[in-house]
């Protein structure tokens, strides 16, 4: 790819674009069998959730993309990706809501991305299943800083910020590479 004739950010734009577009694509398969957890099939829902996956997938790969430029071995690349991805994960609130945290572990999750995108996809999904308001509230309580309920533009315009923030960064990385 270094010899071709293309530039280097052209490269890493499409690096990006391209893992951004195969995990959407298989998130859109999971989100497929909404309907088994007896989430209804509502186009909003489906275009809003794909929309906030592709934003998450495109700031993750960035980030891959940044951490490849700079590492130089694959094992190593491996290593450290996924010592720096799972506890993301694991603290954004994908797998667990976010509420009842010990004080110390809230913070952690104000400062993991992945939390400004799990959030708003959460609250898109809870919006549209009839469960009661307390109920929702304590599966799917707002993220809030300090007690302010942060927006949903707010947490995606951060991710968005994120995502062209790694990209550029893994840019600047691809051009010194030798």
């Amino acid at each position: 790819m270094l010899v071709g004739p293309v530039s280097r950010w052209a490269l890493v734009l499409g690096k990006c674009l391209g893992g951004a577009t195969v995990a959407t694509f298989q998130g859109i398969i999971i989100l497929a069998l909404a309907g088994v957890a007896r989430v209804p099939y509502d186009p909003i829902l489906f275009l809003t959730v794909i929309g906030e996956l592709l934003l998450l997938s495109f700031t993750i790969t960035a980030f891959g993309v940044m951490m490849a430029a700079r590492i130089k071995q694959i094992q190593a690349f491996m290593a450290v990706t996924q010592m720096l991805v799972m506890p993301l994960f694991f603290l954004s609130g994908a797998l667990y809501p976010l509420n009842g945290l010990p004080a110390w572990l809230t913070v952690l999750t104000r400062f993991d991305p992945l939390t400004y995108v799990v959030s708003p996809m959460r609250a898109a999904v809870f919006s549209h299943l009839s469960v009661p308001p307390a109920e929702a509230a304590v599966l799917s309580p707002a993220l809030t800083w300090a007690g302010w309920s942060v927006p949903v533009g707010l947490c995606l315009g951060m991710v968005a910020v994120m995502g062209v923030t790694l990209l550029g960064i893994a840019i600047a990385e691809f051009q010194r590479t030798e």
